[in-house]
């Protein structure tokens, strides 16, 4: 497992790459080792989360106490926040998730990020949430950085339902 002792997202970025290293040899291995290349690839995603599980925690000891209870419940904050309290939010939102990298494409994750971003300028929301929309953008970007804007998904398995990110990035491609 990548080395993950500081809050940066570079092991998570590197368990990413290695994913999507395995994804774009997968087509071409022999028919044998097509169970062994599922596992590693499972074994790459669950590194990646247990990564992106420890970075996020990493990142809430950065929050204060009532900052950090809005973010858990993902409700309102109550009171003004400075440019750094912003900011440590927005990491905390951007931390990326390799998961997505099991079911979107690199050109899906990037118009994701673009609509997250696009949703982020609604008056309507609090603070709170624009933020959890411009980091959600950030870590998607992230991603495709890491694995690139080619980067395909493997085949899903007969009969799985799409996540919901898969359902809004097919949508908008079809505008």
């Amino acid at each position: 497992m990548p080395d993950a002792t500081s809050d940066s997202d570079e092991a998570i970025l590197e368990c990413a790459r290695q994913y999507a290293c395995l994804v774009a040899a997968f087509p071409y291995a022999h028919r044998d080792f097509s169970q062994s290349f599922w596992m590693q690839m499972d074994n790459f995603l669950e590194q990646g989360e247990q990564l992106t599980r420890l970075v996020k925690r990493k990142r809430q000891r950065r929050l204060a106490a009532d900052i950090l209870s809005s973010v858990i419940a993902r409700g309102e904050i109550k009171r003004t926040i400075s440019t750094s309290e912003a900011e440590a939010i927005r990491r905390y939102y951007a931390t990326p998730s390799i998961s997505r990298l099991a079911t979107l494409s690199g050109d899906e994750l990037s118009g994701l990020a673009d609509l997250t971003e696009g949703w982020a300028q609604d008056k309507q929301l609090d603070r709170r949430s624009m933020i959890e929309l411009l980091g959600w953008s950030d870590g998607m970007r992230s991603l495709v950085d890491a694995v690139g804007l080619n980067y395909m998904p493997p085949p899903s398995p007969m009969g799985s339902k799409p996540p919901l990110f898969k359902y809004f990035a097919t949508k908008m491609r079809r505008r």
